[in-house]
């Protein structure tokens, strides 16, 4: 039987009296790339060193692969990538010194030609990592991240310091692995374009709780904005959320809806502003 690779189950977590996670839920399907969506501060980053067994939650539970992130064995550990936010580690050694000693933690399983093509393609080999920029750095934590072809792959805002060249040879890649290897991905952006193109679920995450969790193809098949007068808003089963006379909506054919309804098409980044606003 097949585990589930990443689950959180009513996850709590406060920050100084704030609740940053609130009774979060969040399940990936194998071989699922999901977007992980939320304004600056909502969280994202917690979530993601809470799943990874990083940070301990004050209530609930998350599992990785069936047992506990916490108490998590080395051997389900080895499955899992991560490519932080930030990453300013190993800032006195060579990137190439620095790949091959991760690179020795895993012998067979590190995909060295990859690693390889992608450290000359952007230029690293021979720099010391704490001389890098930000976007290069950003690199090195993603050769990192992936070298070792994890089944899990947790990538935090990944792209953010990237040219758009880097940008789009990662993204690349990461659909590669997806469909080579069966890879399951969550991956946190701002860029929603970029969600679009290669993610096969989202998730938005808000006043800690993940408030919409489906797939990109159900969203654009069936989610609406529906535009109606004050005095019909209560008869609009606002799902998605939304806000004044304007509500997202789950949109089926038989939807009961006012005559004056005025139902259109939406993108997934006014459907992210409109549930978060």
């Amino acid at each position: 039987m097949t585990q589930t690779p990443l689950e959180l189950s009513c996850v709590s977590l406060s920050y100084d009296e704030i609740n940053v996670l609130n009774g979060t839920n969040l399940k990936l399907e194998q071989g699922s790339v999901t977007g992980l969506l939320g304004r600056n501060g909502c969280g994202k980053t917690t979530l993601m060193r809470v799943a990874l067994g990083l940070m301990h939650a004050d209530g609930g539970e998350a599992t990785v692969f069936g047992v506990p992130s916490e108490d998590s064995p080395s051997e389900i550990r080895r499955r899992i990538g991560y490519v932080p936010q930030a990453f300013d580690n190993f800032s006195w050694m060579k990137v190439k010194d620095c790949v091959e000693f991760v690179a020795s933690f895993y012998q067979d399983e590190w995909n060295a030609e990859l690693i390889a093509r992608l450290i000359k393609e952007w230029r690293l080999a021979n720099r010391k990592i704490g001389e890098l920029s930000p976007g290069d750095q950003q690199k090195v934590s993603i050769l990192l991240g992936i070298g070792h072809m994890p089944d899990l792959l947790l990538l935090d805002e990944p792209v953010a310091k990237l040219d758009p060249a880097a940008r789009r040879e990662f993204l690349r890649m990461l659909v590669e692995m997806n469909i080579d290897h069966d890879q399951t991905i969550l991956l946190s952006s701002h860029i929603t374009s970029d969600v679009e193109r290669i993610c096969s679920h989202i998730a938005i995450l808000h006043e800690g709780r993940i408030v919409c969790q489906s797939s990109i193809d159900a969203l654009k098949q069936h989610v609406r904005l529906v535009t109606v007068e004050d005095s019909s808003i209560r008869s609009i089963k606002s799902v998605l959320g939304g806000k004044g006379t304007q509500r997202w909506v789950w949109y089926t054919e038989d939807l009961d809806l006012p005559p004056e309804a005025r139902v259109e098409e939406t993108t997934l980044e006014d459907l992210f502003i409109g549930v978060t606003t």
